[in-house]
């Protein structure tokens, strides 16, 4: 969230990934997640609104514990059905972003409770 921080500061837009210097772990996929882009493009950015775009997701590939795994995830493509998902929107300032953190799903969000926090 620091480095979307910096990055709107400076060109009052979002910024995809490599914009913003983030690198997912492992290129995006790891043993058990797929990370994703969101709605933002690695090399892209974009205007905000209080509705926002989603700027990171991440989809577990097997099951943990209650939360249903996946299988058909692939790293940094943008995922409708992800477990967690990070939006990013314009901020009550017009200089700040905001973000909201999600998690779905009754076993992923038990995984991560306050993930929802994020931003906050």
């Amino acid at each position: 969230m620091k480095l979307q921080q910096a990055y709107f500061s400076e060109s009052n837009k979002a910024g995809g990934w490599e914009l913003i210097g983030y690198a997912a772990p492992n290129n995006g996929a790891t043993t058990n997640f797929a990370y994703g882009i969101g709605a933002i493009g690695v090399q892209a950015s974009t205007d905000l609104n209080t509705t926002g775009k989603v700027g990171w997701t991440a989809q577990n590939l097997t099951n943990l514990n209650e939360c249903q795994g996946t299988s058909n995830a692939t790293a940094k493509n943008e995922s409708t059905t992800a477990q967690w998902k990070v939006t990013v929107k314009a901020g009550s300032n017009v200089a700040d972003v905001a973000f909201d953190a999600v998690a779905t799903g009754a076993g992923c969000i038990a995984l991560t409770p306050s993930f929802d926090k994020i931003g906050k």
